[in-house]
């Protein structure tokens, strides 16, 4: 009984590191969302009450939406790359190539200027060098 327990304590240890990734981003999104409404800054005196509250909370909602929905594809074109880099689908010389492939398949977008395999545009963003990945 006493090793049955031990066994079931030890799974639920290791489900725990792996939720444990995801949860304090989680945690911290809310807190900002929280501190960042309208009516959390009005309670602050930040910002006046508004006459008309429907127009602005439609737009503080849009205002979130462009934040946080329009950034998924970019999110899932870093990991996407950098998961291809590892398992050895992608050779160093289309480092580059291949990260504008996926730029424009999953968010529409080319990039402004003519790019080459000297470049190395993936590394612009931070999480790509320091191997922080996005989906957790």
């Amino acid at each position: 009984m006493m090793l049955k327990s031990r066994h079931q304590v030890r799974h639920l240890l290791q489900l725990s590191l792996v939720i444990y990734h995801g949860f304090h981003e989680a945690i911290g999104e809310a807190i900002a969302l929280s501190v960042s409404s309208p009516r959390h800054l009005q309670t602050l005196g930040l910002i006046q009450k508004s006459v008309d509250d429907t127009a602005h909370d439609t737009n503080y909602l849009f205002t979130q939406a462009m934040d946080k929905l329009a950034f998924l594809p970019f999110a899932l074109v870093m990991d996407k790359w950098r998961w291809d880099v590892f398992t050895g689908d992608v050779r160093k010389e289309q480092y580059n190539c291949h990260w504008w492939r996926l730029r424009e398949q999953y968010e529409g977008i080319k990039p402004p200027v003519l790019r080459s395999e000297l470049d190395f545009d993936p590394g612009s963003k931070y999480h790509i060098p320091a191997n922080i990945p996005y989906i957790r």
